[in-house]
């Protein structure tokens, strides 16, 4: 049986829509369980003073919760012997969790740096938590001179062209994992699959992958840009993240929110717009075929970066302190 995939979703003003969306059929891919899990991007421990505290109120959502499992979309923290006690609170959940590598988790070391932090034992890798397979993807690799280089102590800020790309092994692997499954898939990602200016720069290998078998394909999860976002493409869906922390102004608007001497061990704080409130979400997904995320909404920290003279973004790149409430049916 066919069924309509459709999105409903709110935000700020604009109340609850319902969008139709390619019709899909998930009638052999559906899980045998419900599940439940949490879910954060980019919390960046230390970039401002209270990420731990930040962290420490998704856990405790979390357990309250009794989700499955939890996982973080990356830009998490610097393998630096300061991260200990945050990632201490992150391995404080009772049950599995999961990590993907963000670009900047490597500003200050390697990728076999944070994995071994982390314990994770490879950059990318799929597991299956009560029926539904999780492929985790790492697109923190530079293209130069027709060879793939990791990501590697702040060596992505050069041109942009170069960066935020995944090596041919890794598609390869991809592929091969797509087309085995006998089971529903959500892809996972720090950068986005579909996004038109800092989405992955050779998506298009991915996402005509992911068409191919966009039977088996629920969704796309992927933080990095800050944003809170939904995004159908040939019937692929794509679900951006907010950052639980805040988001990125740059020079031309910074202004000072915190007292003058947090700047000695938080530098960029001036260069940041933060969000009152942690953000995080929580996902649902039952056995007739129904995704439901529940998101968090917050304040910006005033002054917001409307009230500091940040120009409203185009479509796709719209600041906001909260993720919204999504509701994918498959």
């Amino acid at each position: 049986m066919k069924r309509r995939a459709f999105v409903e979703f709110s935000t700020a003003g604009m109340g609850a829509l319902l969008l139709p969306q390619p019709i899909l059929n998930f009638t052999s891919y559906l899980p045998a369980e419900k599940l439940t899990f949490g879910i954060v991007a980019d919390v960046h421990h230390g970039m401002i003073p209270d990420t731990q505290a930040r962290l420490e109120s998704f856990i405790a959502a979390a357990q309250n919760r009794k989700v499955d499992f939890i996982l973080q979309l990356g830009d998490f923290c610097h393998p630096e012997e300061k991260s200990k006690p945050f990632l201490q609170t992150w391995n404080s959940f009772a049950g599995p969790k999961y990590h993907v590598l963000g670009n900047h988790d490597m500003d200050l070391g390697s990728k076999a740096q944070i994995m071994d932090l982390w314990e994770m034992e490879s950059n990318y890798y799929a597991f299956v938590e009560k029926g539904i397979r999780f492929i985790v993807l790492d697109a923190n690799f530079l293209y130069q001179d027709g060879e793939f280089i990791p990501y590697d102590h702040g060596n992505f800020y050069v041109d942009s062209t170069l960066r935020t790309f995944i090596d041919e092994e890794q598609i390869e692997w991809f592929e091969g994992e797509m087309a085995a499954s006998d089971l529903p898939v959500i892809v996972i990602s720090h950068q986005s699959l579909w996004h038109y200016q800092s989405g992955v720069k050779n998506r298009l290998n991915l996402q005509g992958i992911m068409e191919k078998h966009a039977d088996k394909v629920i969704c796309c999860f992927n933080g990095h840009n800050h944003i809170d976002f939904h995004h159908v493409q040939n019937g692929i869906h794509y679900l951006e993240v907010n950052s639980m922390s805040y988001q990125w102004i740059g020079e031309q608007y910074k202004t000072n929110r915190y007292p003058s001497e947090l700047l000695k061990d938080y530098k960029w704080l001036a260069h940041v717009a933060p969000y009152q409130d942690p953000l995080y979400a929580f996902v649902e997904i039952d056995t007739k075929g129904l995704l439901a995320m529940t998101g968090k909404k917050s304040e910006w920290m005033s002054p917001s970066p409307r009230e500091a003279g940040v120009p409203v973004q185009p479509f796709g790149n719209q600041y906001s302190a909260e993720i919204s409430d999504y509701t994918i049916e498959f």
